[in-house]
């Protein structure tokens, strides 16, 4: 095996972590929206169910971000194209040339 197929087979290993990181996410998104919808009907109640509306729709919403940035990020690990394969073979060691 060469060293490239072993970069890809280690990014590919690393994508799929990142997928079920993902999937866990989309599974815990409901409950998120489900307890911001929650907390917005309940507006002018107090200041506690503002806060309570404000926290849900934070952690909501990095939750989305984080969402957006694992696609990317398993697509690019999937990929693992020439600047992850740069990143993790060393440069000065050249494979020799296949006969």
């Amino acid at each position: 095996m060469s060293a490239k197929e072993a970069v890809t087979i280690a990014c590919r290993a690393l994508a799929v972590y990142l997928l079920f990181w993902f999937l866990e996410d989309l599974t815990l998104l409901p409950s998120n929206l489900f307890s911001l919808w929650h907390h917005q009907n309940m507006l002018g109640a107090s200041e506690w169910t503002v806060y309570l509306r404000n926290y849900e729709l934070i952690s909501a919403s990095f939750r989305l971000l984080r969402m957006v940035g694992l696609f990317f990020a398993i697509q690019w690990f999937y990929r693992a194209g020439p600047a992850l394969q740069g990143y993790f073979l060393d440069p000065t060691n050249e494979e020799p040339a296949a006969e």
